[in-house]
């Protein structure tokens, strides 16, 4: 099984290096506010996008995520490693936070968690970025975001929650999301790669996600540096 899935074909997920500030001129909009407010994102989404394929085929293949979040644990060359959230957070330069965006949308459902399914945010939470008039039973859709609501939307799919198809769909997890960061909402970062990572393998790589995270992976597995696992765990 670990050899077919690191030889499969299962394509890299699109994953854009962006300068917010340069983005922003772009855009005519500055956003950096909506991600300065969150310890190390910005720098996150700046980081080269270079990567080592092999190395992220042999970790998507083999590894595994505590139930708790606490550590994932992979393998490289035929050596076992255990990485800490902790130590995780340090190498990416993020910080904890207690709010958890899948927990918050999917509560304690076991993945792969379903783009579609999950909990829908309330209608005060994300009114701020739907156009108005907006309430119960208004349509909650890509064409009915604010201008600065589909700006963010648009750098979340290409950065820190890398989606292909669905391009006019608005799911419930991507509601939780920009809402947040319109609201400037602190939620743990490192906790939303995990969960991401964590139903991309739950799917085997039969299903349609690509795979998402290369650089940062590869950043990961650079400086982490673990400790190899005895042979016996």
């Amino acid at each position: 099984m670990y050899e077919a899935l690191v030889r499969s074909q299962a394509q890299f997920r699109e994953h854009r290096v962006l300068d917010l500030e340069i983005f922003g001129n772009v855009v005519g909009a500055d956003i950096r506010q909506y991600f300065t407010y969150l310890t190390g994102l910005p720098e996150l989404l700046a980081l080269p996008g270079t990567y080592c394929e092999e190395w992220v085929r042999e970790f998507y293949a083999s590894v595994w995520v505590s139930p708790d979040h606490s550590y994932i644990h992979y393998a490289l060359a035929d050596t076992d490693y255990r990485v800490t959230a902790e130590r995780a957070r340090e190498v990416l330069g993020l910080r904890a936070y207690s709010t958890r965006i899948h927990q918050l949308c999917y509560g304690n459902f076991e993945p792969p968690r379903r783009p579609h399914g999950g909990a829908l945010p309330s209608v005060d939470f994300v009114a701020p970025y739907f156009r108005q008039p907006f309430g119960v039973g208004s349509n909650r859709i890509v064409g009915d975001l604010t201008h600065l609501a589909s700006i963010l939307d648009f750098v979340l799919r290409k950065t820190l929650f890398p989606r292909f198809g669905y391009r006019d769909g608005f799911t419930r997890i991507q509601q939780w999301l920009v809402a947040h960061l319109i609201l400037k909402t602190p939620f743990d970062l490192w906790d939303l790669i995990v969960s991401e990572i964590e139903d991309t393998i739950s799917e085997s790589f039969r299903g349609h996600r690509q795979l998402p995270y290369t650089h940062w992976i590869t950043l990961l597995i650079l400086r982490a540096r673990p400790e190899p696992l005895p042979a016996h765990l």
